[in-house]
């Protein structure tokens, strides 16, 4: 699957979400250099949609009206993970972790939820 900069950006944003977002916060969870207008992320939005990486999750009230929500697909879960294997076909990846981890980026918390993913998995 292939994601434009802004339609990545937007994944990323709901993968980070841990419910279903709706447009407008969408763009309250938006860093601060992107400021999409409310035409531009709508295609952006049907986009993800036809690609499948994100689905309707249901429907919010918006003032008067209702809006769609929206959440990662299983797919839109994967991109991520399936763009640093692509990009690192030639290396391990045990050694591409391990740089990681040695580089210090991971926080406390998050080795200890991948120690637990890693135990879980054995």
């Amino acid at each position: 699957m292939d994601l434009t900069k802004s339609e990545s950006s937007i994944l990323e944003i709901l993968l980070n979400a841990e419910v279903p977002l709706s447009k407008s916060a969408i763009i309250e969870h938006s860093p601060r250099n992107k400021c999409w207008k409310d035409g531009s992320i709508h295609i952006l939005l049907n986009s993800l949609l036809e690609k499948g990486a994100i689905y309707e999750a249901g429907f919010i009230r918006t003032g008067k009206g209702f809006g769609r929500t929206f959440a990662p697909t299983e797919k839109g879960r994967s991109y991520f993970s399936n763009l640093l294997m692509n990009i690192t076909q030639k290396a391990e990846p045990y050694k591409i972790f391990s740089q990681l981890i040695c580089e210090d980026i991971f926080t406390d918390e998050e080795l200890d939820a991948l120690e637990q993913l890693i135990k879980s998995r054995k």
